[in-house]
C-alpha cells in the first residue's frame, strides 16, 4: 500500500514538473516576442505604461456580461482577479501575469494594435501646441496634429517598423537559442531505421526491407524518423520524389522514392524501427501469448536471444521468430540492465538474464474467403519482377511446379489472406510455382494470358499492412494486391457460413461488438468498407488486424448487399487452423538515441541547421496547406500546441527546448504574414505610409481590418474546433 502511494506521489511529482515545464517553455515564447516590442520601443524613446504576460482582462464581468447579467461573476463569493499575483512598477511601467493566457502585450502611447484606432491613438498621443515635448505629425486625413515626442505615432516610419519587426526578430534569434542549448543538453531522438514497409508502398516497391537504416534524406544526414524524414516525405514533391540514401549491411544504395498521397498525408510507407527492449507490460493485451508468457514480463526487459540463438537487432530478431511461429519460443531477456543517461545506444551493464517461454498464438478468423483482385505493385528486383509481372495483371491461378497433380491441384489464389504464407513455405523450401497470369488489355483491346514458372525466393522478415487500405503482399513472390469485399466462400463450418454468409455477397461495412468486460474500448467501432479501393477506406486485411487487438469473444456485425437486398450478420471469429501470430503480442520500444553536441561551437552549427529548417518547414507547410497534399484537419489550435509541448517536456529539457524552436519559428513566420492585426498587417500600412507620406485612408484601413479580423476569429474557431474534436475522437 505505501508502495502504490509512493508511485502514486511520484507520478503526480513527474506530472506536475512537466506542467510547470510546459509554462514555462510557452510562457518563454511569448515573453521574448514582447520583450523584442518593448526594448526596441524603450530604445527608440517611446513610453511603455505596461508589459504583460497575458491579459489582465475583467474576466469576472465578461462572465457576467455574457450570462447577461450585471456586476462581476464570483466563485464562492470571491472575485475573478485580474492578475496573478500583484503587479511591479518599475519607473514609468507597470509589469504583471495577466489571468487569462492566451498571449501577452507591452501597452505604448499611442499605440494600438489595431489601426482603425487610429483617431483614438492621436486623441491619446495629442499634447498642447507649446509643450516642449511636442511633434507635428500628419493624419490619414492629410492634417496636422500635435502629439507627445514619446508617443509611437510621433516616431518616424523606419522606427516604428523596428518596433513592429522586433518581436518577430527576437523569436528567432531565441529559436537559435533553444536550439543551441538543446543540443549541448543533449535531444532525443528516433533514427531512421526501418521495422517493415506498407506494402504496395514506394519503399516496398524500392525493395527497402527491416533492417534497412535512410541514413540521409534530401540534404540531411542521420534525419530523425518522425520529424526529418516523415517532414520532409510529407511536404515533398510528389512529382520528381526525394532522393534517399539506404544503408544496408555496411553498404550504401540510392534511391528516388516518390511519395504518394496518404489517408491523410503523403508518405513513402515506412514504419520506424524498434528496439529489442520491452514497454510497459500494462499494455500487453490480456488474450496474447505475450501476456501469459512464463515466468513474466517486466517494463525494460530487453531480448538478447531466441531459442539461445543471439539477436543483435529487430530485424534478426522477427526473423526467429517468423521460422518458428508455430513452436514454443525461448526468449533470454536481461532484466535491471542499466545505460548511460546520454548514451542509450551503448550496451547495457550489469543486471541479471532470464529466459521466459512464450507460446505460440494462433490468430481468430471469420471462414471468410474473398475474390482476389489485380496486382497493385511488383517490387523491384523480386521474382515477379524478373518474371515480367505488372500492376494491373490478374493472376488467374497457381500451384506448386513440381506438383503430380499440378493440372487438377486447387489455386493457391483461391484465399488470397492464405496466399502469402502458402508461397513463403515453398519458398523457403526452394520451390517454384506455376503461374497463370491474365495481362491487361493491349493496343487492340484484347487480353492475353500466359503461363509462367517462377522460382520463388526464401524471405526472412514480415510484410503486412501499415495504413488503413494497405493491400496484401506476398514477399516471396514480390506482388501486392487486393482482396475484393466480394465473398468467394464462406468455409463449411465457419462462423461466415454459420451465419449465413455465403458466396457473391459484397460486403459493406462491419461493427466490432467487444466483450462487455472489454477495457479501454476504442471509440471507432464500425468501419466502412464499401471504398475499400480509396485512399481512406478501409481494407478487409486491416479489418482482421484489428480484430487481433481485441480479446476472445469478440463479436463482428458484418453489414452487406446479396443482390439488391441489404442485410446482418453477427459472427463470432475463432482460432485458425494454421495461421500464426510472429510476434505474439510482444510490444517493443521505440529506437532512440541522444544528439549531444561535444562543444558549444557544434551546438551553435547544429542550432543554426535546426532554425532554419523550422523556418524553411513553415513557409512550405502554409504553402501546401489546403492542396491536397495537407489537409486543413492537419492546423491545431491551443490544444494541440499544449499536448505536443507535454510530450516533449515528458522526453526532457532537450526535446522541449526543440519543440519551442520549432514553436517559435512558427510564431515568427505567421505573425509576419501580410494580415490585418498581425505584425506583418501593420508593416504593409507602414510601408504604404512610408510611400504616401501619412498614414493610409481609414475607411481603406478598417475595411482590412475588418477583413483580417474576421478571417482571424474564423481561424481560432476552426483550429479550437479541431482541437475538441480530436480531443474527444483520440
Amino acid at each position: 500500500m505505501c508502495l502504490i502511494a509512493a508511485m502514486d506521489f511520484a507520478a503526480l511529482g513527474n506530472l506536475l514538473l512537466v506542467i510547470l515545464m510546459v509554462a514555462a517553455g510557452l510562457g518563454a515564447v511569448i515573453f521574448v516576442h514582447e520583450l523584442g516590442h518593448f526594448a526596441v520601443a524603450k530604445m527608440c524613446g517611446v513610453k511603455c505604461p505596461k508589459f504583460y504576460i497575458g491579459f489582465d482582462v475583467p474576466l469576472g464581468s465578461m462572465i457576467n456580461n455574457m450570462l447577461g447579467r450585471e456586476g462581476e461573476f464570483k466563485i464562492f463569493g470571491i472575485g475573478i482577479p485580474r492578475t496573478i499575483g500583484p503587479p511591479i512598477t518599475i519607473g514609468e511601467t507597470e509589469y504583471g501575469i495577466g489571468i487569462l493566457p492566451l498571449g501577452g502585450y507591452v501597452r505604448m502611447l499611442g499605440q494600438d494594435d489595431d489601426p482603425s484606432n487610429i483617431n483614438e491613438q492621436l486623441r491619446e498621443s495629442q499634447v498642447a501646441g507649446n509643450s516642449p515635448d511636442s511633434k507635428t505629425i500628419i493624419g490619414p486625413d492629410g492634417k496636422s496634429y500635435v502629439v507627445d515626442r514619446r508617443s509611437y505615432l510621433a516616431k518616424s516610419v523606419p522606427q516604428r517598423m523596428a518596433i513592429i519587426s522586433a518581436g518577430v526578430i527576437m523569436n528567432i534569434i531565441f529559436a537559435f537559442i533553444f536550439a543551441t542549448v538543446a543540443f549541448k543538453i543533449g535531444v532525443p531522438y528516433e533514427p531512421s531505421f526501418v521495422s517493415r514497409t506498407a506494402p504496395g508502398s514506394p519503399a516496398w516497391r524500392a525493395a527497402i526491407v527491416p533492417g534497412d537504416e535512410v541514413v540521409q534524406i534530401d540534404d540531411i544526414v542521420k534525419p530523425s524518423f518522425a520529424e526529418e524524414l516523415m517532414g520532409s516525405v510529407t511536404l515533398g514533391d510528389l512529382e520528381h520524389g526525394l532522393p534517399f540514401v539506404i544503408e544496408r549491411d555496411g553498404k550504401q544504395v540510392k534511391l528516388q522514392l516518390v511519395p504518394e498521397q496518404g489517408e491523410k498525408l503523403a508518405r513513402v510507407g515506412l514504419a520506424s524501427g524498434r528496439s529489442l527492449q520491452l514497454g510497459p507490460p500494462a499494455i500487453l493485451r490480456a488474450h496474447t501469448a505475450a501476456a501469459q508468457a512464463s515466468p513474466a514480463f517486466e517494463l525494460g526487459d530487453e531480448i538478447l536471444a531466441v531459442d539461445g540463438a543471439p539477436v543483435a537487432n529487430y530485424a534478426e530478431y522477427l526473423s526467429a521468430l517468423l521460422k518458428k511461429s508455430d513452436k514454443p519460443v525461448t526468449l533470454t531477456v536481461l532484466r535491471g540492465g542499466k545505460r548511460p543517461a546520454d548514451k542509450p545506444e551503448a550496451a547495457p551493464e550489469g543486471g541479471e538474464k532470464i529466459e521466459i517461454i512464450v507460446q505460440p498464438e494462433l490468430e481468430r478468423t471469420t471462414g471468410l474467403v474473398m475474390q482476389m483482385s489485380k496486382i497493385t505493385a511488383v517490387q523491384d528486383n523480386s521474382p515477379a519482377a524478373k518474371a515480367g509481372l505488372k500492376a494491373g495483371d490478374f493472376i488467374e491461378r497457381i500451384v506448386a511446379a513440381d506438383d503430380d497433380a499440378a493440372d487438377d491441384a486447387p489455386s493457391l489464389t483461391r484465399d488470397p489472406f492464405t496466399l502469402p504464407a502458402a508461397l513463403a513455405e515453398l519458398g523457403d523450401a526452394g520451390k517454384e510455382i506455376k503461374l497463370t497470369v491474365r495481362r491487361g488489355a493491349n493496343e487492340e483491346g484484347r487480353q492475353g494470358t500466359e503461363e509462367l514458372t517462377i522460382p520463388l525466393r526464401s524471405v526472412d522478415w514480415v510484410e503486412e499492412p501499415i495504413a488503413n487500405n494497405d493491400p496484401i503482399s506476398a514477399p516471396a513472390l514480390g506482388v501486392a494486391y487486393r482482396a475484393l469485399t466480394v465473398v468467394s466462400e464462406a468455409k463449411p463450418g465457419s462462423p461466415a457460413a454459420e451465419a449465413g454468409l455465403q458466396e457473391a455477397d459484397e460486403l459493406q461495412s462491419v461493427e466490432f461488438i467487444p466483450p462487455a468486460d472489454m477495457k479501454d474500448k476504442p471509440k471507432k467501432l464500425t468501419f466502412d468498407l464499401s471504398q475499400g479501393d480509396k485512399k481512406d477506406g478501409y481494407g478487409l486485411p486491416s479489418i482482421l488486424s484489428e480484430l487481433q487487438l481485441f480479446p476472445p469473444g469478440t463479436q463482428l456485425k458484418f453489414t452487406y448487399k446479396r443482390g439488391s437486398e441489404s442485410l446482418d450478420a453477427t459472427l463470432t471469429p475463432v482460432a485458425s487452423e494454421d495461421v500464426y501470430s510472429v510476434e505474439r503480442g510482444i510490444l517493443l520500444q521505440p529506437i532512440q538515441r541522444i544528439r549531444v553536441a561535444e562543444t558549444w561551437s557544434e551546438a551553435a552549427h547544429r542550432g543554426r541547421t535546426e532554425t532554419v529548417r523550422s523556418l524553411t518547414m513553415v513557409y512550405r507547410f502554409l504553402s501546401k496547406l489546403g492542396s491536397g497534399q495537407v489537409p486543413v484537419t492537419m492546423l491545431g489550435g491551443p490544444l494541440t500546441i499544449a499536448q505536443a509541448a507535454g510530450y516533449s517536456a515528458f522526453q526532457g529539457w532537450g526535446k522541449l527546448l526543440i519543440f519551442l524552436t520549432m514553436l517559435s519559428a512558427n510564431l515568427a513566420v505567421i505573425n509576419f504574414l501580410p494580415i490585418p492585426m498581425l505584425d506583418g498587417g501593420h508593416m504593409v500600412f507602414l510601408a504604404w505610409e512610408g510611400l504616401r507620406g501619412r498614414p493610409a485612408n481609414e475607411r481603406v484601413v478598417m475595411t482590412m481590418q475588418t477583413v483580417g479580423f474576421v478571417f482571424l476569429i474564423s481561424l481560432m474557431l476552426f483550429v479550437f474546433t479541431l482541437d475538441i474534436t480530436r480531443l474527444f475522437s483520440a
